[in-house]
């Protein structure tokens, strides 16, 4: 007997699975302008920012959709979330490792946090190892339920030094309330929990069928 399933759906039950063509994967503005009398405008922040995208999915054998379709539509149920990753962006590499990084086997984790919000620092990378501008990290923070966070890095480099830490960066989006100093950090493809916002089953032409298309929302509830 089939367990039902349970929220969020893993890269492995869903994400991973889909025949992707096309996929994006930003940051929202959740911000409203206005102008004063003397001509300066003021950004009002409408609340936290999330990371949103889209995909689109290729063309495929009927049943192969269907089956797709199944998974995608059963994401519009309340609660219902999955796990999702920017599949643009590899792993970070540095040149002066040209056999490349498992980051499996590194411990890496969030060595100190600075006042405001907007820096912190890392302990557990290889020696001397640089990261880059538009790089991304992950880590959880928080519980009942575990929030799964993503930031850019800021700064044009991040060098470690011999010891595998950095000098506090700035990341993109700010921190939120609840990350700690010791949290493991994610280099390779970091994930986050994610609602389906809107889903466009593709049409059928002779005998293949487009994939269609869905938009996502970063969540930081738990769901059901």
């Amino acid at each position: 007997m089939m367990a039902v399933q349970d929220w969020p759906l893993p890269v492995s039950g869903f994400f991973g699975l889909l025949g992707i063509e096309e996929a994006t994967f930003f940051l929202s503005g959740e911000s409203t302008n206005s102008v004063t009398a003397g001509g300066e405008v003021i950004v009002h922040r409408r609340g936290t920012r999330l990371w949103q995208g889209e995909v689109v999915l290729g063309k495929s054998e009927p049943e192969a959709i269907a089956a797709q379709d199944t998974l995608i539509e059963s994401l519009l149920e309340p609660g219902a979330s999955f796990m999702v990753y920017d599949r643009r962006q590899p792993a970070p590499q540095d040149p002066a490792y040209p056999a490349g990084i498992n980051w499996s086997a590194q411990s890496v984790t969030i060595q100190s946090l600075t006042p405001g919000n907007r820096e912190l620092s890392l302990q557990g990378l290889p020696p001397n190892f640089t990261l880059r501008r538009g790089q991304k990290i992950g880590f959880q923070y928080l519980a009942s339920p575990v929030r799964f966070a993503i930031h850019r890095i800021m700064n044009a480099t991040v060098s470690a030094d011999g010891t595998g830490a950095t000098a506090p960066f700035e990341v993109t989006p700010f921190l939120r309330p609840g990350v700690v100093v010791g949290a493991s950090v994610i280099l390779d493809r970091p994930q986050l929990r994610a609602k389906l916002l809107s889903f466009k089953p593709g049409p059928g032409r002779s005998s293949l069928t487009q994939g269609g298309s869905f938009t996502w929302q970063q969540t930081l509830g738990g769901g059901v």
